[in-house]
């Protein structure tokens, strides 16, 4: 019998360990609290033939149950059993009751739980019990003067269980378990072998799970807002204060007066006049067709264009003249694209000179156009 309850108790534990993976929860850590009753049934037919044809028997007997188990991780727990003195009377054939005797079976049990958080937990246990017997008192005589005697011991013990939850954290519990008491009898100090107790105790008791407190959850992190690159310091390519972004005109000379597109507001051009002509040389007309490609890029601008002589003849024939030199740019521009309406001619004569009019250099620099934007007052 022995052997088939350790047995049975490995085969069940090794079964847990299989299943164990496919089982996810979080048992480890919680305190299950049972308390009910056991009925013990101990084996029959002790130390035969004390007597001649007689049979020495303990009998069955009722107790209260007290069990506490600490899951110590999710699937395995160590277990107490505790209980009100077992009490068993010993009887011989034909002599009736000789004795009662009580003991305490405290049991110390190593569990696997098989599915700690369902709503049916089986479990199976092995451990170690001590008992020890706290009287034996005799009601009959097996001879005159003869006193029993029962020695405390130590035994291997099984059990089987489930608990079934009831409501929350209450639950009910079933259980069977087997207990290996050999207790050394003696009789007025003589021995005369053991008493094998050897109790199945079938259980039924009401129970309670106290939960660990659950772990704080921490508070997820503050998501970090990526930090934007500094914005690109916007380019000005041809430093006349007017960003590439926003620049209609761009390669101005440097240091040109522009307006708020990046366009040039003032154009002077000293072409080679002949003296006394207002005819254009080669040179007149490329210099107008450099002027012209620039001037594609402002197309929507107003302005004024001014002719300019030097100083020999009459007032009134360099003013004719200095027209006549503005008129033939206008028309050369013209001739390229440029609208005759956006600009209008003007002639200074010799009234504006920028070079020495006694120098023929002088008076080449003299004979120039100017072209000067009028819509070019908006800062930029």
């Amino acid at each position: 019998m022995k052997s088939r309850m350790l047995r049975l108790g490995i085969a069940l534990a090794a079964s847990g360990l299989a299943v164990q993976p496919l089982v996810v929860n979080a048992a480890q850590g919680d305190w299950l609290v049972r308390g009910g009753l056991g009925y013990v049934v101990p084996t029959d037919d002790n130390l035969e033939d004390v007597l001649p044809g007689a049979d020495l028997e303990v009998d069955e007997g009722m107790s209260l149950t007290v069990e506490g188990t600490y899951m110590f991780l999710d699937h395995m727990g160590v277990e107490l059993l505790a209980a009100y003195p077992f009490e068993h009377e010993v009887n011989v054939d034909g002599a009736g009751k000789v004795a009662e005797v009580e003991h305490l079976p405290p049991t110390l049990s190593l569990q696997y739980h098989f599915i700690p958080e369902g709503s049916i937990r089986p479990y199976v246990g092995l451990g170690l019990n001590y008992t020890t017997f706290t009287r034996e008192e005799e009601f009959g005589i097996l001879r005159d003067g003869v006193r029993l005697e029962l020695e405390d011991s130590w035994g291997a013990a099984g059990q089987v269980g489930a608990d079934i939850t009831l409501s929350g954290n209450w639950f009910a519990n079933v259980a069977v378990r087997y207990i290996d008491i050999d207790s050394d009898a003696e009789i007025n100090g003589d021995d005369i072998g053991e008493i094998e107790i050897d109790p199945f105790i079938y259980q039924a008791q009401i129970g309670y799970r106290f939960r660990r407190a659950a772990a704080p959850v921490a508070a997820a992190p503050a998501p970090v807002k990526p930090v934007p690159p500094p914005p690109a310091k916007p380019v000005d390519s041809d430093g006349d204060g007017v960003i590439d972004a926003n620049d209609m005109c761009p390669n101005t000379p440097r240091g040109a007066k522009v307006d708020a597109k990046g366009c040039e507001c003032d154009f002077t051009l000293n072409l080679k006049f002949e003296f006394a002509s207002a005819a254009l040389t080669d040179y007149d007309k490329l210099e107008l067709d450099r002027l012209g490609e620039r001037l594609k890029n402002a197309s929507w601008a107003i302005g004024k264009i001014e002719g300019h002589t030097d100083s020999v003849g009459s007032d009134a024939y360099n003013q004719g003249l200095s027209e006549r030199r503005a008129q033939a740019v206008v028309d050369y521009l013209a001739s390229k694209g440029l609208d005759r309406g956006r600009a209008t001619v003007v002639g200074r004569g010799e009234t504006q000179p920028i070079a020495d009019n006694g120098t023929p250099e002088g008076r080449a620099q003299n004979r120039r156009v100017v072209i000067s934007r009028t819509d070019c007052d908006v800062s930029n």
